[in-house]
């Protein structure tokens, strides 16, 4: 589902981007700055709160939704407040008129029903498909559409105000569940809802607010460039854990109570996404240019800096993925939460020194990727509360994943420097193909040297037929 809608979201906007401009970008990427921070203020975490309880009742979901409705009314308010303050803050005023917009769509995706949250609690992933694709397809369609009639940012903007009523008209064709105003049950779920809203600014701040910051100090095309590598490096490596984090939850759900059987295998699941996250973060930095050439266009080549840097912080929060999950499982959401205040923080305030000192977004960039670092040394501290696994076991799950990424990286930009003459069209597939070999070889490599420990290259080669640990 996630790469199917991401494919297509690829295609739209190889699209697009020949028909807008790096500023038509930066002008989207300051408003959706803005609706991400109120986004993060909604994230009550509904589906998590029902899917995590044993056995939710309509006012459960009925106050979720409740829940929902009022905080998505309260932030389309708050939107459309800073729509009309925006010119206070910000010398663009282009900036008014599409947060009036966006305001709107924020009103109507609290709507959403939430019911839908049954998909993913009874694990009808074929119903997550249908609506999540299909919503995707609109917004595309739309987007598209009114690219080539306005050739404008109103075409980013309308796109998404389909996405917000595809939503919602579909969650309601695809669910029976009809829900209510309700409130009785708020002490339950929001006690638990509000470790994930703070959770979700938290992350918000240390992701995306850098871009509300620095859109009062730079000019809206260089904050285009900024947010397109952002974009692509989320999607590079988000796009492919995401679909491993939406499962992982309810499937270890039904594992709580064996404590045992999680504990053992925690590492693992810190191996596999860690695998996955070198494997597409460090990939995608070192094709960075030419990746930026073919889906974008020339102009867009000059963000690679900029994508480099962005795609290596996106692997670093990659590992921490079965860490947040697990501590969710344990209802542990106060600490996970608090896990990311302090990078959200000391984020936003390293952007805000730099920028105010005209320092070049590169260099924003590697303030943003020190604090992530330092942060990253925190997911330690987390795993004290983890008694048979301690963090040496887990370093040791990140270590082969770690040098088959330097190696996948050293490998590939030396061949591209190799390669100067040759067609983009031509080169960014043979760069991958290299890097793919590169990476798996010196990952299996690593996994004979270390005595065949689990992990992601046991599973494949299980699946494969090419190995049988009982045998061995």
């Amino acid at each position: 589902m996630r790469w199917l809608s991401r494919f297509l979201g690829i295609l739209s906007m190889a699209v697009v981007a020949r028909l807008l401009t790096p500023e038509d970008f930066g002008i989207i990427a300051v408003t959706t700055a803005l609706i991400g921070l109120m986004d993060a203020f909604t994230d009550l975490g509904a589906d998590t709160a029902l899917i995590r309880h044993p056995n939710p009742q309509p006012s459960h979901y009925n106050t979720v939704w409740t829940f929902t409705v009022i905080t998505h009314s309260v932030s389309a308010l708050l939107i459309a407040v800073c729509g009309y303050f925006s010119s206070l803050l910000y010398p663009d005023p282009r900036y008014q008129q599409v947060l009036y917009v966006m305001a709107l769509s924020m009103l109507i995706a609290g709507l959403t029903n939430i019911g839908i949250a049954d998909f993913r609690r009874h694990l009808q992933y074929h119903k997550d498909f249908q609506l999540n694709v299909a919503v995707q397809v609109i917004a595309i369609a739309t987007t598209i559409a009114c690219a080539f009639w306005l050739r404008s940012y109103w075409a980013l903007v309308f796109g998404g105000l389909s996405r917000s009523l595809g939503r919602v008209a579909l969650s309601y064709a695809l669910h029976p569940y009809r829900p209510r105003l309700c409130l009785t049950e708020r002490r339950q779920m929001f006690g638990f809802s509000f470790w994930i809203m703070l959770r979700a600014v938290a992350i918000f701040l240390t992701n995306k607010a850098d871009r509300l910051v620095l859109a009062a100090y730079y000019k809206p095309a260089l904050l285009g460039l900024y947010a397109i590598a952002g974009e692509l490096a989320s999607l590079a490596v988000f796009e492919l854990l995401h679909p491993i984090g939406r499962v992982l939850l309810p499937a270890l759900a039904t594992k709580q109570n064996d404590r045992p059987w999680l504990e053992n295998n925690f590492k693992k699941m810190c191996n596999i996404s860690a695998t996955l996250a070198t494997a597409s973060g460090v990939g995608l930095a070192a094709v960075a240019t030419p990746a930026l050439t073919l889906l974008y266009g020339q102009p867009y080549a000059a963000a690679a800096d900029y994508l480099v840097l962005l795609a290596l912080l996106a692997t670093l929060e990659g590992f921490s993925q079965p860490i947040g999950q697990y501590l969710l499982l344990l209802n542990r959401a106060r600490a996970y939460a608090l896990l990311y205040i302090f990078e959200g923080i000391a984020t936003l305030s390293v952007v805000y020194l730099l920028a105010t000192q005209q320092f070049d977004l590169q260099y924003v960039l590697y303030g943003r990727l020190a604090v992530s670092a330092l942060a990253f040394l925190r997911l330690f501290y987390l795993l004290r509360m983890f008694k048979s696994v301690g963090p040496l076991t887990i370093c040791a799950s990140w270590i082969r994943p770690m040098v088959a990424g330097a190696a996948l990286y050293f490998g590939v930009s030396h061949l591209q420097r190799l390669l100067p003459e040759m067609p983009v069209g031509l080169l960014l597939p043979v760069l991958i193909a290299c890097g793919a070999l590169i990476f798996s070889f010196v990952l299996l490599l690593m996994w004979l040297l270390m005595r065949r420990p689990a992990g992601i290259e046991q599973e494949l080669l299980q699946r494969l037929g090419l190995y049988h640990p009982q045998s061995s």
